[in-house]
């Protein structure tokens, strides 16, 4: 990343979905803009020997989620439920995405990650664990896992359960 216009435009391709996920899992979007830009920041102090763009997008991706590992740690307890995102308008829809991300946060942290860049990011079983530190062969098993207590949850809330575990 000796190179200005490279990294500018490994930014900007990779920046949105980077934000994205963190924003995601973390349930802030503070927390979110903090962690991608230190990402960034450790990428130019230290950038690995890597060329092909997509190694490293998941490098950024591995940074990211170990800097939320640590904040995690750091604040020895997750983001409660009970705080609401920013104010969301007031229809159907919003109040569907507002439920979806109040569930989302029940889940435990790496759940989180974990069905984040599965299912959004489109990641594979191979980026996934190299982001997080993985076993790849784990993965399958984990997003298994992952889904089965997001399922719980959303039954839970659809039966008036309340969701928690």
């Amino acid at each position: 990343m000796d190179n200005p216009e490279a990294f500018g435009e490994f930014y900007r391709q990779t920046a949105p979905a980077l934000r994205n996920y963190v924003a995601r899992v973390m349930g802030r979007v503070a927390d979110a803009d903090d962690i991608v830009q230190e990402a960034y920041v450790r990428l130019l102090r230290h950038p690995p020997a890597i060329d092909d763009p997509q190694e490293l997008r998941r490098y950024v991706f591995r940074v990211a989620s170990n800097l939320i590992t640590d904040r995690w740690r750091r604040r020895k307890r997750e983001v409660p439920a009970s705080e609401a995102p920013e104010a969301v308008a007031n229809t159907r829809d919003a109040v569907q995405r507002l439920d979806m991300e109040r569930t989302f946060r029940q889940l435990r942290a790496r759940d989180r990650q974990l069905l984040w860049l599965a299912y959004v990011e489109g990641a594979s079983h191979r980026d996934i664990a190299a982001g997080l530190g993985l076993a790849e062969r784990s993965i399958k098993v984990l997003l298994s896992r992952a889904r089965a207590t997001l399922a719980s949850l959303l039954r839970d809330e659809r039966h008036g359960g309340g969701g928690s575990k």
